[in-house]
């Protein structure tokens, strides 16, 4: 008879419980749970409206929940300078440059310079003197994500990512997200694209009207 092997623990990075928000007099997120682990994704699906940005901007730290709690492992001094996060709108200040941005956010985190390999990969070297008002969506988005990789954080929070980017760049989104998570880090997403979510192997997060939704 064969030994029985013991379960790989699992290290949950992003939990959630019973988050509720209220934004303009009208409940957007009520009751809601979930926890992303190590070397995770988990995609925020649902229509617009859904909660979804919401939820990713209480997790990020940049909004504070109503009712309920967030946690994230590995934010010991201050969430929002610990983890990755790239806002659906993705407007940093508009008169920063693309390498004042990454100078920024490595200097937040007290972390080293983003690595040659990633800054190529999402083609930002070339933007580094551009000021980001004067970009495209799509370079404010490589930019962003290039801010939000900056020292290897243990969760990333990325709302549409792939808004605005073209093949090569959305290339450069799926490699990157697949080497965080080899590396342990959770990635929480929304993305309304399906194709995007199975080139990720994300797993889904149900959402309509606010609530999770149960299969």
């Amino acid at each position: 008879m064969s030994e029985r092997k013991p379960a790989v623990p699992v290290t949950v990075v992003i939990e959630a419980a019973r988050l509720r928000k209220r934004r303009g007099g009208r409940l957007v997120v009520e009751d809601v749970s979930f926890a992303v682990a190590r070397g995770e994704v988990a995609a925020l699906v649902g229509v617009n409206g859904a909660g979804k940005s919401t939820i990713l901007s209480m997790v990020a730290g940049a909004l504070s929940p109503d009712g309920g709690w967030i946690a994230v492992t590995g934010a010991t001094s201050g969430r929002r300078r610990q983890l990755g996060y790239v806002p659906e709108a993705a407007d940093p200040p508009g008169q920063l440059t693309g390498g004042e941005l990454l100078a920024l956010a490595a200097a937040l985190r007290g972390a080293a310079a983003l690595d040659e390999a990633t800054r190529a990969r999402l083609g930002v070297d070339a933007l580094a003197g551009q000021r980001i008002e004067r970009m495209s969506l799509g370079q404010r988005r490589r930019v962003c994500l290039a801010a939000a990789l900056v020292g290897d954080p243990p969760a990333l929070v990325l709302d549409e990512p792939d808004n605005g980017l073209d093949v090569d760049g959305l290339d450069a989104l799926v490699a990157l997200i697949a080497a965080a998570t080899a590396r342990g880090a959770a990635v929480l997403v929304a993305t309304h694209d399906p194709a995007v979510r199975e080139r990720l192997g994300a797993r889904e997060i149900l959402l309509e009207g606010g609530r999770l939704v149960t299969r």
